[in-house]
């Protein structure tokens, strides 16, 4: 390219870039702020969102509440179940642990679930005691890639072979 040529594209750029500048300074920078004039939501607005969903707003205090029944619920039955079992024989216990508990749960597994969403699943539901060791398996079995979508009915003490034939069909 010649030295006319590179002024002439330098020339074209300083008087786009001024158009372009002169654009934007001179615009109607009014209408971006209407827009978000319109996205606002008044109370009345939330509260017929909610209403209409069956849900309700709580204050922060009352949901504080809430969360400290919740625990004072969850730590009662605990304690309840400590003094139960320390009034039952010693043949009772011996029963009790020579019984196995059965534990059963319909795993949902919908598109786009991870291997280790469904191992979580499975161990928040008492189905396995590791879901890092059961997701491993899966990926090194290449069970993970043939994992089909629906609800299976799988429950404690299945091996991970078990479950993986379970969940791959």
């Amino acid at each position: 390219m010649s030295k006319t040529g590179f002024r002439a594209f330098a020339a074209g750029m300083i008087v786009a870039t001024s158009v372009l500048g002169g654009t934007y300074l001179l615009s109607d920078n009014q209408s971006a702020s209407a827009d978000d004039e319109k996205n606002e939501m008044s109370q009345s607005d939330v509260e017929s969102y909610l209403t209409s969903n069956g849900k309700i707003a709580i204050t922060t205090g009352e949901y504080e509440e809430l969360l400290a029944a919740k625990d004072k619920a969850v730590q009662q039955p605990a304690a309840n179940n400590n003094s139960q079992q320390k009034e039952s024989t010693s043949t009772e216990n011996t029963t009790e642990q020579s019984k196995e508990e059965v534990i059963k749960y319909n795993l949902v597994v919908k598109s786009g679930m991870t291997t280790s969403e469904i191992s979580d699943l499975l161990e928040q539901n008492g189905i396995i005691e590791n879901s890092f060791n059961f997701d491993q398996f899966l990926i090194k079995g290449k069970y993970h890639q043939r994992i089909q979508l629906g609800t299976f009915a799988v429950q404690k003490g299945m091996t991970f072979q078990q479950l993986a034939d379970v969940l791959t069909r």
